[in-house]
């Protein structure tokens, strides 16, 4: 039986925002089953429970890691196996979570095309329409290159609660370019499904000698304070175990701020347990990044041709 779920809400207001004014987030940070179809299944009980909760703090849109349908570490075998069309019943439960708990919902899961496959995400409205199924561009290593084509289309922005929201997958929140695109395209929050873990094993059958290193140190927290976006990371926590070996995730979740600094933050102790974190992306209350500098509307890569954005 999974184990309780944690909240820890972080707000200076009882309501949510209203339309247009912000987004109130959840992330769950879990630790689910792998690589079969009662695997899928129990992740999916766990969704709807997640997500009734998430509704319960008032929350407009809860956030699920990386391939979570499936869980992350699973073979080409399991992927073929187990990937389901972006119609499938997979996200047809996930619709119907949303549209019950009116909220919006981001799901991962590894999706089927034909003889394609992809590590896909869909982004799904309170009223249970998919507003976006994208499939992660930026593939991460070797056993990711062998599960999974390239997604051909850049990273979507959707309207939830009348917010401009962008979709980042996993290794991708590590690409600066890409949070300058969502930025001119017009996103505020920028949503990050992520199954990033610290030593795993490599296609060669041995160890990685270098970490995995945390994104959160570093990478989102400028890229937020720069590119004046909210930044949500959902990662999983815990352990996953396949015939390949062991696979243990970092477990730092959280949400950071245009002045790079984070809202809230999955602590050492909430990697023992799932745990859903709740805040409030607010734009009017975060100050100017300096009296009068602000890097969006400043930067003049357009002076080379070569950078300068199609019309």
């Amino acid at each position: 039986m999974p184990q309780p779920i944690r909240v820890v809400f972080r707000s200076a207001f009882r309501a949510a925002p209203a339309s247009g004014e912000g987004l109130r987030v959840a992330l769950y940070q879990g630790q689910g089953p792998v690589g079969s179809r009662q695997a899928v299944e129990q992740n999916l009980e766990r969704l709807a429970e997640v997500t009734a909760l998430a509704a319960d703090y008032d929350c407009q849109v809860v956030v699920f890691p990386e391939k979570y349908t499936t869980g992350y570490a699973i073979d080409p075998g399991q992927c073929r196996e187990l990937a389901e069309h972006r119609e499938g019943p997979s996200v047809e439960r996930a619709r119907l979570a949303a549209k019950e708990n009116d909220l919006a919902l981001v799901l991962p899961y590894p999706e089927r095309d034909g003889t394609d496959f992809y590590d896909s995400i869909s982004v799904i409205t309170r009223d249970g329409l998919v507003a976006a199924n994208y499939r992660k561009t930026h593939l991460y290593g070797a056993a990711e290159r062998r599960n999974y084509s390239f997604g051909q289309d850049l990273p979507p922005v959707v309207t939830l609660n009348g917010m401009p929201v962008g979709v980042l997958n996993c290794y991708e929140c590590e690409f600066p370019p890409l949070y300058q695109y969502l930025a001119e395209e017009g996103a505020r929050v920028v949503i990050g499904p992520t199954a990033a873990d610290g030593h795993f094993r490599l296609a060669d059958g041995t160890m990685s000698q270098v970490p995995y290193q945390d994104a959160t140190r570093h990478i989102i927290p400028a890229m937020a304070s720069i590119w004046r976006l909210f930044i949500a990371y959902a990662n999983r926590r815990g352990w996953e175990q396949v015939p390949t070996g062991s696979w243990q995730y970092q477990g730092n979740s959280g949400i950071w701020g245009p002045d790079g600094e984070p809202l809230i933050a999955a602590t050492a102790e909430d990697r023992h347990h799932d745990t859903l974190l709740i805040a409030d992306c607010l734009p009017a209350t975060v100050p100017p990044f300096s009296p009068e500098g602000h890097h969006p509307t400043d930067n003049r890569l357009a002076l080379n041709p070569a950078l300068k954005p199609a019309n």
